[in-house]
């Protein structure tokens, strides 16, 4: 650390005025008159934000709705397998008992 402190010691006052001098090359410059092409191209995307907004809507809500039913039918199906299970282990012990007896 004590070998890097003379270099800082020498940089330091020329670092500001690099920095002022640099700075206005990165900030936004304003313009008194506005381009119509671009503002009618800034309105054209935040027309197209605000549908593909609501598309977007509509298509989570669609998902939604068919995952609901998705559910309602994996449901459905546990329910009938469950009472296949259960008949085909009564139809084993039924057919067990009938070679045996």
């Amino acid at each position: 650390m004590a070998a890097w402190l003379p270099i800082i010691k020498i940089v330091l006052p020329y670092v500001a005025p690099v920095f002022h001098a640099a700075l206005p090359v990165f900030t936004k410059k304003k313009s008194d008159k506005e381009d119509p092409l671009v503002a009618q191209q800034i309105g054209e995307l935040q027309e197209a934000v605000k549908t593909n907004s609501e598309s977007t809507k509509a298509l989570a809500k669609a998902i939604e709705e068919i995952a609901q039913a998705n559910d309602r039918v994996m449901k459905r199906v546990q329910k009938i397998s469950t009472i296949a299970v259960v008949l085909s282990g009564l139809a084993l012990v039924l057919v067990v008992a009938s070679i045996f007896i």
